[in-house]
């Protein structure tokens, strides 16, 4: 025989209380509360709406500290009273006559005593529009988009819950590059600190009706993490266009743990879930994508976060048919000798064991192929080919075809190279992140590209026409915004290196010291290709290019 064991129910302290006081009539509620500015919402609003159901006409008062007063006074019809120097986790009666109150309550559970609310109340925080003017005080300029954003959640606790610094570094760095964008740092935690000129530091400079009022007036995104902020700015029972994008490391907490909609219609909410409790694990690009319009330029995914492959069917090509007069010695650029070292020798000496093909000019090849005659290639697999007349870098196409190179590379199961420039002491030959990216998107060409510092800057432009990205030379750059630029450094399919050479590239007309030339552009052929993909790089780590004596000392600077 099996007897069925059922528990007796009990109602939650808060219920017992409440059924105490109601029975000896009384009216008069106190809470006395030292805890965390999020709970208001997430606890505290289904309490007092407890109290007013246990206890009809009840008189609701919270004991709280100062600087939690306004947060309290947006739950309608309830009294606050604060405590000057009240310091959280201190017990303090403020002076207030507890005996004048039917009941006090004193640090209610915010999780325990409310779980009967969970997907089932609606916190409804009251905004009042007499504060809808507050963020004027600030001087925002017209014309920005404004994303507001807390980077850590400021407690002596959860320090899981917390995006990694890096992350934000990364984040307000890829913004800047938009012009556009200005951050609103909010919170009140003086660090970690932030130079981007496109953030504006608020922390610790803002009442709470001073930041919700730039929230609801001036951000069109918020980047949040389970914080009272996060807390304050779902629950505001106001209607006002915005994008919230939620981080956490553990969904079950916060809004995410209550379930219900924001009382705001007009609010979108993004929830961003680390894997396995890692909340680093949520990457840069997944936040950009949902607040910068769709674009592959303004996505740009980071070599830092490719997990490379082994090399493997691959070779390199070194643009190498330039002399060196610009830097003041005859010959080939490739010749020139940084910290004891030539240009080559830079290249070369940590490059893998694969295949490079050497291009070279009428000017420089003999000269060229002499110097690594005299080093015997370094040991590698070295071939070498001539432009022939120095008509540009686009000439590397039929160039290449000519010297019959696609197919001895394809007879050593190449199926993608690598392309570098000759002044570029830091590319890298063997680079595992481009060449494994190239491979995931199915591109026909990926672009080595880096972030762009400044208007002026003398490089080109990766830009986006009709779905595809493309190059865009500095001489040719308009009044616009551009977001990275080209380094010169490439991934190419072999078959679409062989099938450009029967492209009729374009021919440009440059100036080179004070002469005009007609030079065809590598990056012309890419218009023909199927797919165009970019991944982009830390300057300082890949991009030294010397052009000029001037460059010398920030090249040298960077190789040391």
């Amino acid at each position: 025989m099996f007897r069925t064991l059922r528990r007796k129910f009990l109602p939650n302290p808060l219920d017992r209380m409440l059924q105490r006081c109601a029975k000896k009539g009384g009216k008069r509620v106190l809470f006395c509360w030292n805890r965390g500015l999020g709970d208001i919402a997430l606890g505290l609003y289904a309490m007092v709406e407890r109290v007013r159901e246990r206890v009809p006409g009840a008189e609701v008062t919270f004991l709280t500290r100062e600087n939690l007063v306004d947060g309290f006074s947006l739950l309608e019809g309830v009294k606050v009273i604060g405590v000057a120097g009240w310091k959280r986790g201190e017990k303090k009666e403020g002076g207030v006559d507890l005996g004048s109150y039917d009941l006090v309550i004193e640090n209610p559970d915010p999780s325990e005593w409310v779980r009967w609310q969970r997907g089932k109340v609606v916190p409804r925080l009251k905004w009042n529009p007499a504060h809808d003017e507050l963020w004027k005080k600030f001087g925002l300029e017209e014309g920005s988009i404004y994303v507001g954003v807390q980077v850590s959640a400021e407690t002596c606790y959860g320090l899981w819950r917390n995006w990694p610094v890096e992350r934000w570094r990364e984040l307000f760095e890829r913004l800047e590059l938009l012009k556009k964008y200005k951050v609103l740092l909010f919170g009140f935690a003086p660090e970690p600190l932030f130079s981007h000129e496109c953030v504006i530091d608020l922390r610790g400079k803002t009442t709470l009706f001073e930041l919700l009022s730039l929230i609801k007036n001036r951000c069109s995104y918020l980047i949040l993490p389970d914080s009272g902020i996060l807390s304050f700015s779902y629950y505001l029972d106001a209607q006002f266009p915005i994008e919230l994008l939620s981080l956490w490391a553990d969904p079950n907490h916060g809004i995410l743990k209550q379930n219900v909609a924001s009382p705001n219609r007009l609010l979108r909410h993004i929830p961003l879930i680390g894997k396995e409790g890692d909340l680093s694990t949520v990457s840069v690009n997944e936040v950009l994508e949902r607040i910068v319009p769709t674009s592959p330029l303004r996505t740009c995914p980071l070599a830092s976060e490719v997990i490379p492959a082994p090399l493997q069917q691959v070779g390199a090509l070194i643009l190498a048919g330039g002399q060196g007069t610009r830097l003041g010695v005859k010959g080939p650029k490739g010749l020139f000798r940084l910290r004891g070292k030539s240009l080559f020798e830079w290249l070369i000496e940590k490059a893998p064991r694969i295949p490079i093909a050497v291009m070279t000019s009428d000017l420089n090849h003999e000269e060229t192929v002499a110097f690594f005659k005299d080093k015997k290639n370094f040991g590698r697999e070295i071939y070498f080919f001539s432009q022939g007349e120095s008509d540009g870098n686009g000439s590397l196409y039929q160039a290449f075809h000519k010297a019959r190179l696609g197919e001895l590379f394809s007879s050593r199961g190449v199926d993608v190279v690598q392309v570098v420039p000759i002044e570029n002491a830091l590319a890298d030959l063997g680079d595992r992140a481009l060449v494994t990216h190239h491979r995931n998107t199915g591109a026909d060409v990926t672009i080595k590209c880096v972030g762009r510092l400044r208007s002026d800057e003398s490089m080109g432009v990766l830009v986006e026409r009709n779905g595809r990205i493309e190059v865009l030379e500095y001489l040719d750059l308009k009044e616009e915004t551009y977001f990275y630029n080209n380094t010169g450094m490439l991934a190419m399919n072999l078959s679409f290196l062989q099938k450009m050479a029967a492209a009729p590239l374009p021919f440009h007309r440059v100036q080179k010291r004070k002469i005009w030339k007609r030079e065809r552009f590598l990056f012309d052929a890419f218009v023909y290709a199927n797919k165009v993909s970019a991944l982009c790089y830390p300057r300082e780590t890949c991009y030294a290019p010397l052009k000029s004596l001037e460059q010398l000392e920030e090249v040298e600077r960077r190789l040391a």
